[in-house]
């Protein structure tokens, strides 16, 4: 399969071009709208609006084949099984934890697995989702830094997630937040994320609002102004640190771009009235976590509109990174609030199933060795 994409002329947005499966059909879902639209108009004879039509059976309602698509001639059924697929996620397990957190573990056709975590609140149903078989940066806090990169995810096998889960939620309710927090880098496969986001976003497809959709990166700084010129997304920045050296310990990316030109790239960062962009910083025991470290944080972020997620390390096996107290946490809030600046400890959510922040990789092993083993096929909705 090839992940290259073409850029469509003064617009900044990258083309999906279509993939084909070992029979040469092209997958549909390997198509934003428009690649779609052109595909099924100059190579089908069709016109838009019919095209369209395919469109929202594919991201709308879901259609698991083509003959369960109504409203289309038998003639363009008939075209669509010869010269395409859709491609689905096989669900190989579901974990669900003792807090409501539930962690979808996926098959992909060449037998490498990713993982999406969907996290229940009272006023919102969050999908934090992946985009990388494993991931390149290395971060020392992070299990799924210690697969390496396998490979990049498709647009579909991206944007599959946020509708594969969506499907299978109780009548009334749906995902409101999507965050590209999950396994990967996201900036570091920018050609398939913004396909497969446009796709999230498209008023024909599963329409999320700009607003509830978040990109998370390390800070591959080249990118972030890609990202900004394609989508119109939230951007969250995990920073994890105050000083250069401090961040070198832990995040090996800053070798390649410093503190300094991160902070920069987040100055010169364009955004939209009202937004602000998100600074998520890992918390360790001892290492980050003084008064000392708060104001040196408070000065990098000064002059930017801000959001600072303080995250409490959760202890992985093998490494000896401790979480913070309490106490230290609470003082590092308070130092941004009392300053004026949003400030938000995010609570630990899927500890049990290891789907917590920094977890995500390990989840079969895992979920055999403690017994938590779940048939996902007996999921509504998830099975093709």
């Amino acid at each position: 399969m090839d992940d290259a994409m073409n850029d469509t002329p003064g617009t900044g947005k990258r083309r999906s071009r279509p993939q084909t499966d070992d029979r040469g059909r092209v997958d549909l879902k390997s198509m934003d709208r428009a690649t779609l639209e052109r595909f099924l108009v100059d190579d089908l004879g069709q016109t838009v609006n019919r095209a369209r039509t395919v469109f929202q059976w594919i991201w709308q309602r879901g259609a698991r084949n083509f003959d369960e698509m109504e409203g289309i001639s038998k003639h363009l059924k008939r075209l669509l099984k010869e010269r395409c697929t859709l491609s689905f996620l096989e669900p190989a397990l579901v974990l669900r934890s003792v807090d409501g957190t539930v962690k979808y573990v996926w098959s992909l056709e060449d037998g490498h697995q990713i993982e999406s975590v969907l996290i229940p609140e009272e006023t919102r149903m969050t999908l934090c989702m992946s985009s990388q078989v494993g991931c390149a940066m290395a971060c020392t806090f992070c299990l799924t830094g210690d697969l390496g990169l396998k490979r990049h995810l498709t647009v579909a096998e991206i944007a599959n997630q946020a509708l594969q889960v969506g499907r299978q939620l109780p009548e009334g309710e749906r995902i409101t937040n999507l965050v590209l927090m999950g396994m990967g880098e996201p900036l570091h496969n920018l050609p398939n994320l913004v396909p497969a986001l446009d796709i999230c976003l498209d008023d024909f497809a599963m329409k999320f609002s700009h607003r509830r959709v978040t990109v998370s990166t390390v800070g591959l700084v080249p990118k972030m102004g890609e990202l900004a010129a394609a989508l119109p997304v939230n951007l969250a920045v995990s920073i994890n640190a105050t000083t250069e050296e401090q961040r070198r310990q832990i995040m090996p990316i800053t070798r390649r771009h410093s503190l300094e030109e991160l902070v920069q790239a987040c100055r010169d960062f364009p955004l939209p009235s009202g937004k602000r962009i998100t600074f998520e910083y890992v918390m360790f025991r001892g290492f980050n976590d003084t008064l000392d470290d708060a104001a040196r944080l408070f000065t990098l972020l000064e002059g930017i509109p801000t959001k600072v997620n303080l995250i409490p390390y959760n202890e992985n096996p093998g490494r000896d990174l401790k979480s913070p107290l309490d106490a230290d946490v609470k003082a590092f809030q308070h130092y941004f609030v009392s300053r004026g600046t949003a400030c938000h400890v995010r609570t630990t959510r899927g500890i049990d199933i290891s789907a917590a922040c920094g977890q995500l990789g390990k989840g079969k092993e895992q979920a055999i060795a403690r017994g938590w083993l779940e048939d996902a096929r007996r999921i509504a909705g998830l099975s093709q």
